[in-house]
């Protein structure tokens, strides 16, 4: 036994020298000390966040992997940190999934530095970042552009929002939201008019809502939170049952409707898409002006139309459906030939621009006869009958700036006569609808008599009405005038509210930052 001790002391002995040969040897690894700037990281859904680390070590970098990791689920029961982005700077979008990133909430984020050579995982500090669904600016969409191509921005301002602010509004131009968003890609073309799909239920089905700008050379179907791009005017239709051709489309209660190479779509709030055409102008032989009005408070009359063909307004009785069509023949509904100053079926000259507009409930359309002369009819959609339909006639081409052609927008205010003006590139007028008396225009003015001045060429102006969510509580009072410099970055968007009693500039605002502005919307999601 004594023996067998002697032995074993001898080994461990041996075993020691050996160990100790090891260590006079031995090289310490290097480490890798990974820190991360800011403890806690706030950001909305659909937001970058970018962070770049302090990365200290003697490990050449190219032996060095970069892992950022959310500690979460992927479905499964258990949780873990899971990779979502590679690279040393973390350049990465939190976008909204039903795995990892779910909910509004606080997520621990850290990045795992892995050493290629020998496997080895180094580990910044864990933050926190915290997540909200995506706050959207609200207010004016201004769709805006240098003439080839185009862009889409918001001006936060208290006269755009949807309700009165209770609190102060900090006024923010944000030019460019649609580019900004998507790579510094803009929309080709000139802008011609943009609106977002937001009908008075929308908000039941918000997936739908969306913004749509369309030039002259394509379209652009916007997601209303972060003005990324998710399409175009065609993809809004089913498997292309449309033409193609956007010319229109507006909000309702319920419905979404949308006009396209004379057809008219409307789909509900609910539906992502339209499928077949309401109405097809080919199948009448209309050739439909892209514009409906909806009428109120008559049986007969539930919608208008005007067709370009006849040159006369056709009259819905189901809008819903659009069935029970009818010109809007003075003579129809009488045995005998009625007087009045107009047949609205026959109106023998070209339609410019319709809107609400005059004494309460009319309609004031702007129409050119073939002999260049212009002139404006009065019509009341609520009549009891087709020949009570007509009202008056205004001559307008005693108007120097109306015949010379130099119109570049007309805009009629709701129920009030004063409220009625029209845009040369140099000056905004007012006029009246005074129960057919001549037409007498003034320059815009203050309601203390001050003539308000433009800065550069006029390329806009009309009043905002929108059919918005519930409602837009300065819709028919808040008039927008877009100006441009020549140079870019130079257009300007005045914003005037307007006394509806005398149709005069109550206060005004302008904001800077655009280019050409082509159209103006509100913007309620």
């Amino acid at each position: 036994m004594k023996n067998i001790y002697i032995v074993l002391l001898v080994a461990i002995a041996l075993f020691s020298c050996y160990d100790d040969k090891g260590n006079d040897d031995y090289k310490e690894l290097e480490e890798v000390e990974v820190v991360l700037p800011d403890e806690t990281y706030n950001r909305s859904f659909g937001e970058k966040l970018q962070i770049t680390p302090t990365v200290t070590t003697s490990i050449p970098e190219n032996d060095l992997m970069f892992d950022w990791e959310f500690y979460g689920s992927l479905g499964n029961w258990w949780s873990k940190y899971v990779s979502v982005y590679q690279g040393k700077v973390m350049d990465f979008t939190c976008v909204q999934d039903d795995t990892l990133l779910k909910n509004d909430g606080t997520y621990e984020l850290r990045l795992n530095v892995t050493q290629q050579s020998t496997g080895r995982h180094f580990y910044s500090n864990v933050v926190s970042v915290n997540l909200v669904s995506q706050v959207s600016q609200l207010g004016a969409l201004v769709l805006h552009g240098d003439g080839t191509s185009s862009d889409m921005g918001v001006i936060v301002a208290e006269e755009f929002q949807l309700t009165a602010s209770s609190s102060p509004i900090v006024a923010q131009v944000f030019p460019n939201c649609y580019s900004d968003a998507n790579g510094g890609e803009r929309i080709a073309g000139k802008g011609v008019w943009n609106v977002q799909v937001y009908p008075s239920y929308g908000s039941n089905a918000p997936d739908n809502i969306v913004l749509i700008a369309v030039t002259d050379q394509g379209s652009a179907v916007v997601n209303s939170k972060t003005f990324s791009r998710i399409g175009e005017w065609n993809d809004l239709f089913y498997k292309g049952l449309n033409d193609g051709v956007p010319q229109a489309c507006w909000n309702d209660n319920y419905n979404v409707y949308a006009f396209d190479g004379g057809d008219i779509f409307q789909k509900s709030y609910g539906k992502s898409t339209f499928t077949i055409p309401s109405l097809s102008g080919d199948e009448y032989g209309y050739e439909l002006y892209p514009l409906l009005y909806r009428s109120s408070g008559s049986s007969s009359i539930q919608g208008v139309l005007f067709d370009q063909k006849s040159r006369g307004f056709i009259a819905i009785g189901q809008i819903y459906d659009f069935t029970r069509l009818a010109p809007i023949d003075v003579n129809s509904d009488e045995e005998e030939t009625v007087s009045a100053p107009f047949n609205p079926a026959n109106m023998q000259a070209d339609l410019i621009h319709m809107d609400e507009g005059g004494a309460s409930g009319r309609v004031l359309a702007v129409m050119k006869r073939d002999n260049g002369e212009y002139f404006m009819a009065e019509l009341d959609f609520k009549a009891s009958g087709y020949s009570k339909v007509p009202k008056y006639i205004y001559e307008l081409n005693h108007l120097d700036d109306v015949k010379n052609g130099e119109v570049i927008d007309w805009a009629f205010g709701s129920s009030y006569i004063n409220m009625c003006y029209y845009a040369t590139a140099d000056g905004v007028y007012r006029f009246s609808a005074d129960a057919g008396k001549t037409v007498t225009s003034e320059a815009l003015m203050t309601v203390d008599n001050t003539r308000i001045q433009f800065d550069g060429t006029i390329t806009l102006m009309k009043i905002l009405k929108p059919v918005v969510g519930k409602g837009y509580y300065l819709s028919n009072v808040e008039m927008v005038v877009g100006t441009y410099g020549g140079t870019a970055g130079s257009g300007k968007l005045y914003s005037m509210e307007i006394d509806p009693f005398s149709g005069r500039v109550q206060t005004m605002n302008a904001y800077t930052g655009f280019d050409q502005i082509y159209d103006v919307s509100i913007k309620g999601w």
